[in-house]
C-alpha cells in the first residue's frame, strides 16, 4: 500500500508555471470617457477658428460698414450742397459766363436802382428838407454829407475815427455819407424814418439814435386856460355857482411828467448810393455796337 501511494503522489500532475511575459504581452484598453486626444484637437482647432472669424468681423466687416454709412451720408451731403447750388447760381458752365451774368446783374442794378450822382444828390437834400419841414420837425444838428468813394479807389491812412466808422460802407459804386439831428414828436419820427425807407432813393439806414429833448412844446397864445373837471367851483349861500373874473389870471399848471407827444430827439446817419461816372446803360452799347 505505501508503495501505491508512493507512485500516486509521483504520477500526480504538477502546477503550470505562470509565464512572466503574460501581462506585457495582454493588450490593454483603458476607458478614458468622452474627451480624447482627437476630441480635443477637434475642439481647439474649431475655437481657433471661430475666435479668427470674430476677429476679422470686428477688426474690418464693422470699420467698413461705418465707412460705408460715412461715405453715403457724406454723398447724400454734396449732393444737395449741388442742388442747391444749381439753384442759386444756374448751370455754370465756364468762369467766363458766370463773370458776364454777374457783370450783367450789376450793370442792370445800378440802372434800375441807382440814380446819376448829380441829380441823385440834389435830389436828396431836397427830399430830406422836404420832410423835415413836412412833419414839422426841428433841425438841431446837420445835415452833414460826406462823400463815399468806391472801394476801387485806394484810401488814404490819415484817417480820422469818423472816416475809419464810414469805410464799411463804401462799395463799388459812389456815394454819399448823411448824418443828421431833428426834433419832433415820436409818432412824427417814425413816419420821418419810413419815408426816407419807402422812398425812391437807394439808402441804407446805418444808424439810429433816440434821446429825450429838452425843449418844450410850444404853447398856443390863443388858446384860453380850461379848468378841469375836478377843479373846486364857488358857490354862494343859496347854491348857485359864483361867476368867475374872466380876467382873472390862471393859476400855473403843475409839472408833468412825460406826456403823449413830447418832444423826442432823433439822430440818423445814412448812406445814399448813385451810378458810377463812367456807366454807360447796357442798351446803348448794344444799339452802338449794331
Amino acid at each position: 500500500m505505501a508503495e501505491i501511494e508512493v507512485q500516486a503522489e509521483q504520477t500526480a500532475p504538477e502546477p503550470a508555471t505562470q509565464d512572466p511575459t503574460l501581462y506585457s504581452r495582454r493588450p490593454r484598453k483603458v476607458y478614458a470617457g468622452m474627451w480624447g486626444p482627437l476630441e480635443i484637437a477637434a475642439v481647439a482647432v474649431g475655437g481657433f477658428f471661430l475666435l479668427a472669424a470674430i476677429l476679422v468681423y470686428a477688426f474690418f466687416v464693422v470699420p467698413s460698414d461705418s465707412s460705408v454709412v460715412k461715405n453715403r451720408s457724406e454723398a447724400d451731403r454734396l449732393e444737395a450742397e449741388k442742388i442747391t447750388a444749381q439753384s442759386k447760381y444756374g448751370e455754370i458752365t465756364t468762369t467766363e459766363g458766370q463773370v458776364a451774368k454777374l457783370l450783367d446783374s450789376a450793370d442792370n442794378f445800378e440802372l434800375r436802382y441807382l440814380p446819376a450822382a448829380d441829380n441823385g444828390r440834389g435830389a436828396l437834400y431836397q427830399r430830406l428838407n422836404g420832410l423835415i419841414a413836412a412833419y414839422g420837425l426841428v433841425n438841431t444838428a446837420g445835415p452833414d454829407y460826406q462823400p463815399l468813394e468806391p472801394i476801387t479807389e485806394a484810401s488814404s491812412n490819415n484817417q480820422s475815427q469818423e472816416e475809419r466808422g464810414r469805410e464799411r460802407f463804401r462799395s463799388l459804386f459812389p456815394g454819399v455819407y448823411v448824418t443828421t439831428t431833428v426834433e419832433g414828436s415820436y409818432q412824427n419820427l417814425r413816419r420821418f424814418i419810413r419815408d426816407i425807407e419807402t422812398g425812391g432813393e437807394f439808402v441804407v439806414i446805418s444808424a439810429i439814435e433816440l434821446a429825450p429833448s429838452d425843449t418844450q412844446q410850444k404853447a398856443d397864445p390863443t388858446k384860453q386856460p380850461v379848468q378841469g373837471p375836478g377843479a373846486p367851483t364857488a358857490v354862494d349861500q343859496r347854491g348857485f355857482p359864483i361867476a368867475q373874473d374872466p380876467n382873472e389870471s390862471a393859476q400855473p399848471d403843475k409839472p408833468k411828467g412825460k406826456t403823449h407827444g413830447e418832444i423826442v430827439s432823433l439822430r440818423i446817419e445814412m448812406a445814399a448810393y448813385f451810378r458810377r461816372a463812367n456807366f454807360a446803360p447796357p442798351l446803348a452799347n448794344e444799339g452802338a455796337t449794331q
